[in-house]
This record gives structure tokens, C-alpha cells and sequence, in this order.
């Protein structure tokens, strides 16, 4: 991975250059024949290149059973810590196993490298059901999101054995290439990430959490740069109530984790927030507005289903029940309320966003004389 220079002066250099850069292909990313070349030579000059990997190589994401690892695996059973991003039907379900994942980082980078299991298979099978990066330039706020073209729909899933940048032009030969394996552009917007990565870019499931893989930026800058169909993405926002114990350790984005939302691709969606606390059911791959409470889907075994498990935030929680309700419900209702109603004066408002955005902010208000919030 690239790293960036260290000093502010250095950092805005870069950014300046980054946005003429920008400028100079905005025509060309706002076509819609903007390529998975080109979004992803735009998310390497913005963040880092994405290495050529093997999904074999990666770490095994466990799955349990009343926190023991089960004897065999069987098609939608129950399990301690399922998948939260919704499966087709057809697939085995959230705890089908051997899903793998691995970080690659540096001071600057942050990259999530996924495969995911949706069928059973052997453990040392090469095919996956989804192939999913995810990188973040921590001092700029810079975001991309790649997903393979599958997600589940062939049960022949993926070949794994060798996943190419997104950069790459000509594979070697008998190789899968870029093209053949990654979501264009067009496709991957039309997965609307930034609804579920609202907050920040890395959702803290009990899934993941517990391979301690995750990067961490829960208050760092956060934005989707590349313009062509990304353009289209809303911008999420930060709700919040002055003294909230929930915003502070993370924030509370305006899009899925604040509420239900209708997301593209995957239907209508549970709010992220009420997910964490055990108060809202998983959600169904393409459900229908309206029908995310009608006989959910539920993998979660009894382990998982009994509090402190059902609610995983905040990350480690062991309190008693009473204590939870004390310290945490008020704050959980009144963010609520400022999901439903942001205006509400009792509410906090800001945006999130990138660097480049929060500059310009700064130079503005400097220029009106009116001081800013972060």
C-alpha cells in the first residue's frame, strides 16, 4: 500500500492535486461507461492499490453453536454470530462457514479484504460467493467499496484462488480477470454501500468482531470521492443529543444505522442502531417495503438470542440488563427521535465527510467570518 506525507502542508499539496486530477476526469467519470479500470485505478490514486490475494490465504471467520464449533454445518442453522448483510434465499444462510477475511493497513491505509462462504463447501474449496474489498485513506476520508458480480446467485460460487486488483488490464494466462470478477461500477452503486456504511466505513458485527480484524475510524473523515454513478449517493450525516453516551464512542450515521431504509438491491432494511441493541429482527434479502417485521429470517442460535449477546453494542457488553437500560435506553430513544426528526432543536446535526469537503467548509466560514462545528 501507498502511504501519504506527514505534514498539513503536505496533506493539502496531495488533496489539491488530487482534485484538479479529479477535474480533469470528471467527464469521463460521470459517463456511464465509466469502467472497473477506471474506478479502480480513480480508488488507488485516492487511496492505495488493491493487492492481487488468494481467498485461501486469508483468515477464517469462526462459526459457533452455544460457543462451541459444531460437528458439521447444515443449511440455514442457527449459530452464535451470523453474517448481518442479507443472503438469497437460495443460499445455506448467514452461518454457512469458512468465510475468510484480512486487513492490510499502514498509518495512512485501511483495507478490508473479504470472501465470503454462502454455501457449505470444504474448508480449502478455492470457490466463494462473494469477493468484497473495502479501503479507506484515514487522513483524507477517501472510501471505496468492490464487490464480485455473483453474491450468492450460482451455487458454483467464484474462483478464489487468485483475485485481481481491480486495476489489472490482462491477467496471466487461464486467470480470471478483473472484468469477469468484479461488479462494474453502475452495479456496485446500484448496492448502495454508503446506506449501511453510514456512519464511518467499518460496521463492527459481532461477525467480524470476533476475528479482531477490524480497522477502527469511528470519528475520522469519511467520504466517497469518485464521482460517475457514486455521485448519485446520498451524503450521511451524524445524529447525535448533547451528552449521549452512545455518540460517544462512535457516530450515529442518518442513513440505515438511524432508521429502516430502502436500500437498492437488498430491499428495505432494519435500522443498524436498533440491530445492535437486540431490538430489531435481521433482514431479508430483497424484502418489500413494509414487510421487514413479517416472519424475519433468524439465525441466531440461543446463545445469541440471550441478553447480553442480542445486544452487542457497546462492543464487549457484559452489563446487567438493568444497568444497560439505565445507562443506555433514554439515549438510544432520543436518538431515535432525532432520526425521525432531525430539525427537533434537541438535536445534532453534522455532516460526514471527507477532507476535501470539510477545507472548503473551514475556507468559507473564514471568508463570512462565522465560526464552524467538526
Amino acid at each position: 500500500m501507498r502511504g501519504r506525507g506527514g505534514t498539513v502542508k503536505g496533506i493539502v499539496a496531495v488533496l489539491l492535486a488530487g482534485a484538479l486530477a479529479a477535474l480533469a476526469g470528471g467527464a469521463a467519470a460521470q459517463d456511464d461507461a465509466y469502467t472497473i479500470h477506471e474506478y479502480g485505478a480513480d480508488c488507488a490514486e485516492l487511496i492505495a492499490e488493491a493487492p492481487v490475494f488468494s481467498c485461501l490465504d486469508l483468515d477464517l471467520i469462526p462459526v459457533t453453536v452455544n460457543g462451541r464449533t459444531p460437528d458439521n454445518y447444515t443449511p440455514h442453522m442457527q449459530c452464535d454470530r451470523p453474517a448481518y448483510l442479507p443472503y438469497p434465499d437460495k443460499t445455506d444462510g448467514q452461518c454457512a462457514p469458512y468465510s475468510r477475511i484480512k486487513v492490510h493497513r499502514d498509518d495512512d491505509i485501511q483495507m478490508v479484504l473479504l470472501c465470503r462462504r454462502m454455501y457449505i463447501r470444504p474448508v480449502d474449496d478455492p470457490q466463494f460467493d462473494s469477493i468484497e474489498i473495502i479501503m479507506h485513506n484515514v487522513r483524507t476520508g477517501s472510501t471505496c467499496f468492490f464487490i464480485s458480480k455473483d453474491f450468492g446467485e450460482d451455487p458454483n460460487g467464484e474462483d478464489g484462488s487468485r483475485v485481481p486488483p481491480p486495476t489489472e488490464l490482462t491477467p496471466p494466462p487461464g486467470e480470471v480477470s478483473a472484468e469477469e470478477l468484479w461488479a462494474t461500477p453502475q452495479e456496485i452503486a446500484g448496492d448502495g454501500c454508503i446506506y449501511c456504511h453510514d456512519s464511518d466505513p467499518w460496521m463492527r458485527t459481532p461477525w467480524v468482531s470476533q476475528t479482531g480484524q477490524l480497522p477502527a475510524d469511528p470519528w475520522g473523515f469519511h467520504s466517497v470521492d469518485v464521482g460517475g454513478p457514486f455521485a448519485k449517493w446520498p451524503k450521511p450525516h451524524a445524529i447525535s443529543t448533547r451528552g449521549n453516551t452512545c455518540t460517544g464512542c462512535h457516530r450515529i450515521g442518518s442513513l440505515n444505522t438511524c432508521g429502516d431504509q430502502l436500500i437498492p438491491t437488498f430491499g428495505e432494511q432494519p435500522a443498524k442502531m436498533l440491530q445492535s441493541i437486540g431490538q430489531a429482527p435481521h433482514g431479508r434479502f430483497g424484502a418489500r417495503p413494509g414487510t421487514i417485521y413479517e416472519s424475519p429470517p433468524d439465525p441466531f442460535d440461543a446463545w445469541a438470542s440471550t441478553y447480553p449477546h442480542s445486544a452487542w453494542m457497546p462492543l464487549g457488553n457484559e452489563l446487567p440488563y438493568t444497568e444497560w437500560r439505565r445507562i443506555y435506553e433514554k439515549d438510544v430513544a432520543d436518538l431515535q427521535r432525532c432520526c425521525e426528526t432531525p430539525e427537533a432543536p434537541e438535536c445534532i446535526v453534522t455532516p460526514i465527510q471527507g477532507l476535501r469537503a470539510w477545507l472548503a467548509q473551514q475556507d468559507a466560514a473564514t471568508a463570512i467570518g462565522t465560526p464552524t462545528t467538526d
